[in-house]
């Protein structure tokens, strides 16, 4: 069993969580504070993130400007609700001792609308993340963007097991994308 988290920087913003081991067995719920996230994920053995894990020197990490070649964009490092995110990721990791993914939702919905033969210039469409869901068995039905992005970060856990995803990787860190 593991979780997908679209962290926000901060508590009194909602953060989605779904965890579960199947597509047809998913909890998913909106939380606020630190200790109300670290409380849900007591007994998952992963955690999968929209959130920065490292820091780099520079607006972008090196794992970053990586990723810019697959065409996915993260939010530079030097914003200041980046930085917030960041430690408040790194906060929740050092407090809940199993093993924490970098990933971007964004990578998933890409993959997706590229796999369903979409055509011009990609776009995050949680019809398409539902659509693919359902297909796998997915029974329940997010009520917000943070909770389909929570649910995009463990369908890349899904992916992870199934050994359908890849590690970008540079001396700064690791994201995972389809």
């Amino acid at each position: 069993m593991w979780a997908g988290l679209d962290l926000a920087a901060k508590p009194e913003r909602p953060s989605g969580l779904v965890i579960g081991a199947s597509w047809e067995q998913l909890y998913c719920t909106t939380a606020h504070s630190d200790e109300e996230i670290l409380g849900l994920l007591q007994g998952v053995e992963g955690v999968w993130m929209d959130a920065p894990l490292t820091y780099g020197e520079g607006p972008f990490r090196q794992c970053d400007k990586l990723l810019h070649r697959e065409g996915i964009t993260p939010l530079p490092l030097s914003w200041k609700g980046m930085r917030e995110l960041h430690m408040r990721a790194i906060s929740l990791r050092e407090r809940l001792l199993v093993p924490w993914y970098e990933t971007f939702p964004w990578g998933l919905y890409r993959h997706l609308f590229h796999r369903q033969g979409q055509l011009g210039k990609p776009r995050k469409d949680p019809s398409l993340l539902a659509h693919w869901g359902k297909q796998q068995g997915l029974r329940l039905r997010p009520t917000s963007v943070h909770e389909w992005d929570a649910l995009a970060c463990w369908a890349i856990g899904w992916l992870f097991h199934k050994g359908q995803l890849r590690a970008i990787t540079a001396s700064d860190g690791t994201v995972w994308i389809p």
